[in-house]
This record gives structure tokens, C-alpha cells and sequence, in this order.
């Protein structure tokens, strides 16, 4: 087979979109993995699961990727109490009246080029039975017509990945993964500047009768050139890693790993565009690195970069360690020997802080370990009544 190689015109295209998202970066403090996924996910079109906890920037950094595009953006946070029409749109009075069913997109989900769904696992089976025909087949059923969607990519977000089975097959349609925590303590002062600059620049917009300051940073990829490179990533060879990445599934398979057959079909679409945005025609071992971020157990990623370094593929450090659990457990026990020693409200307060970080910890990297969960969460009880005895009296 004659492998097509990269013109000039999708080189240029590809190494500007990777110059984009490097901009992107820049604005924000420990998101690199996160927005190459997002970038990834889009010049794939393929969705994105991001696990971790509230005010870790997931929305930030998917409305800077939609500024950047200048596309149909849809964001809505669910509830077990929203309804389809909050997503989908309203019902067509007017349609109505004359004996059709159907639903206004206008400005919805359904007309939408990227969408953001907070918290999507709460969402109903209605409105998840919706979103599964969207997403795997870009297409949206109003009433009795089936609309095209022009959807290129869903991003949602999660506190962790569900037990329900239903709700881990429909979890499973998003192909890559990020797990976010807050930054590390040695980059709050990088995150508190960074973050100062970009309210001052809202409070400045927002203010009554202010203009928007043009950004240049702003709309500076457009839906075209996008497009150009999705159909791009079909040109890419990956026949010379089938081999190695046939022998990584086998050792997936041999220790456990969850990676079902579909998420290996499209994982090759990952390596493709990665080599895509290197400028290369063919995909190379080091294209196999994507898939860190193609787990479907968020306690399956250090054994995937485990295996994956024991093929050679080269993979970059996670900019979250997943600890075992022991050091979890004997940062537990000093966080509770710092409450026995606090004395102010700031010092409980962030011994608070700490146990709910742990908690969240656990919850997400080790379900299995119920007693040091139990553990915690008692600390966090104790610790709260404490507090409000000591610094909330009742008056």
C-alpha cells in the first residue's frame, strides 16, 4: 500500500494547531495533559471523560478550546432533576398545534459544535439514551425526524467513575480519559497570578456599558482548517505499530486490564493524530504513549504506563502520581496528629482541607480500600463537629 505522504499546506496546519494548544497551556498551571486530550479528542472527534473534583479549571480549559475554534458551544451542568428539554430544547409550540412533535435546538446540545456536560453521570436514562445516539452516531432523534448533528466533540466531567454497569457502558464511548486534582502546593503562588490576571480581565469586561477587548489569542484555529486535519488523520500509516500494539493488548489482557475491543479499534485513530501533529506520515512507537490517556479504570493507568514502558514506548510522567495506598494512609495518620496540635481556625481549617483531599484520593485511585476510607471519613466528622464547637458556638 502507498502511504500518502503530508503536503505542506496539513504540515503547516497541524504544527499551528500544536502552537495553539501550547498557547493554551500557557494560561493555565498543571493542565498540559488535560488540554492535549481535549486537542487530541477534538482533531479526532472523538469525547473526553475528565475525572476530579469540583474547581480544578475543567470547564476553563474547555471554554478557552472553544474560543480558540470560535465554534457552537453547549454547556450545562446536570442534576438528577433536569429534564431533557433543558438540554435538547423546549417543545416546538407552533409545530405543535399542527399535530407534530418535536423539540426548538436552537441554540441546544443538538446544534452545538463542542459540548460540555458537568457532571453527565447524573444525568437520566432519558437523557443519557439521547446523548449515546449523539455520540456514537452523530445523530439526534426530533420526534419523528433524525437530524445530523454537527457535533465534534462531548466533553464531561465527573467526581469518579461510576459502578452502575449501565451507567460504566455508556462512560465507556468516551474514548480518552484525565484524572485533575488540585495543583501541588510548591504551585499555588503560579495559580493565584494567573488565575488574578484572568478575573481582572472578566471583572473588566463584564462591567456595565464595557466592550470586550479583542483577544488575539481568540478564534485562531478555524472549524475549517479543523476539519482539513480530521481527514488528515485517515491518511496516517499505523500498519508498522499494529504489531506492537497487538502485543501491549495481549499484556493488558494477561494483567487485568479493562480495554474493551472498540476502545482498541479507535485507539489506532489516537496514534494517527498524534503522528499527524509531529508532521509525520507514519505512526511510530512513541505514538502509543496516547494510551495513558485511553483507560477505562482510573486504577488502570499506572499498570498501562507500567506496560507500556516495558515495550519501549516512551511515556511522559503523569502530572499526578497515584500513590499506594500505605503512604496514603500514613499521611492520614500525620494530617490527624496535626489536628491533635491545632490551635487556630485557619490550623483546623486546614486540616479539613487535607482530609477531604484524601478522601477524594482514595475515592478515586483506590475504591477497593473501604477501611482507610471508613477512616477518613470519620476524621472528616470528627474534625467538623470539633471545629464548629470550638470556633461556631451557638449563641
Amino acid at each position: 500500500m502507498t502511504v500518502v505522504q503530508l503536503d505542506r499546506d496539513i504540515r503547516i496546519k497541524a504544527a499551528t494547531f500544536a502552537t495553539r494548544l501550547n498557547e493554551v497551556k500557557a494560561q493555565f498551571i498543571d493542565r498540559d495533559d488535560v488540554i492535549d486530550i481535549i486537542g487530541m479528542a477534538t482533531l479526532c472527534r472523538e469525547h473526553a471523560l475528565l475525572i476530579g473534583p469540583p474547581g480544578t479549571a475543567k470547564s476553563s480549559v474547555i471554554d478557552r478550546l472553544r474560543r480558540l475554534l470560535d465554534v457552537r458551544y453547549f454547556a450545562y451542568l446536570l442534576t438528577r432533576f433536569t429534564e431533557p428539554a433543558e438540554l435538547f430544547g423546549p417543545l416546538d409550540l407552533t409545530a405543535f398545534q399542527g399535530g407534530v412533535y418535536r423539540v426548538n435546538t436552537a441554540g441546544m446540545l443538538p446544534e452545538a459544535h463542542i459540548a460540555f456536560l458537568d457532571e453527565v453521570f447524573q444525568g437520566s436514562s432519558a437523557i443519557l439514551n439521547s446523548l449515546l445516539t449523539i455520540v456514537n452516531e452523530r445523530r439526534f432523534y426530533n420526534g419523528s425526524e433524525v437530524v445530523e448533528v454537527d457535533l465534534v466533540s462531548l466533553f464531561a466531567s465527573s467526581n469518579e467513575i461510576p459502578d452502575d454497569p449501565l451507567l460504566a457502558a455508556f462512560s465507556d464511548r468516551f474514548l480518552l480519559r484525565c484524572n485533575l486534582d488540585y495543583v501541588a502546593d510548591d504551585q499555588i503562588e503560579d495559580v493565584l497570578d494567573i488565575g488574578w490576571r484572568g478575573e481582572r480581565d472578566r471583572i473588566r469586561e463584564d462591567a456595565p456599558g464595557a466592550e470586550r477587548a479583542a483577544d488575539s489569542r481568540d478564534v485562531s484555529f478555524s472549524l475549517g482548517d479543523l476539519a482539513h486535519l480530521q481527514t488528515a488523520v485517515a491518511d496516517i500509516d499505523v500498519s508498522g505499530v499494529r504489531d506492537a500494539f497487538a502485543e501491549i493488548l495481549r499484556a493488558f489482557r494477561s494483567e487485568g486490564v479493562v480495554f474493551s475491543d472498540r476502545r482498541a479499534v479507535k485507539a489506532m485513530k489516537t496514534f494517527a493524530a498524534s503522528a499527524l501533529l509531529a508532521g509525520r506520515p507514519r505512526a511510530e512507537l512513541a505514538d502509543l504513549s496516547q494510551l495513558v490517556h485511553l483507560w477505562t479504570m482510573p486504577q488502570d493507568e499506572a499498570s498501562i504506563r507500567r506496560i507500556l514502558a516495558d515495550h519501549q514506548v516512551p511515556v511522559h510522567e503523569s502530572g499526578r502520581r497515584v500513590r499506594d495506598i500505605t503512604e496514603v494512609t500514613l499521611d492520614m495518620r500525620q494530617v490527624v496528629r496535626l489536628r491533635e496540635a491545632a490551635q487556630t481556625a485557619d490550623e483546623w481549617r486546614e486540616v479539613m482541607r487535607r482530609l477531604r483531599r484524601l478522601t477524594t484520593e482514595v475515592h478515586r485511585d483506590h475504591p477497593d480500600a473501604r477501611e482507610v476510607l471508613g477512616q477518613l471519613q470519620q476524621a472528616e466528622r470528627e474534625s467538623v463537629v470539633a471545629y464548629r464547637e470550638r470556633f461556631e458556638p451557638e449563641v
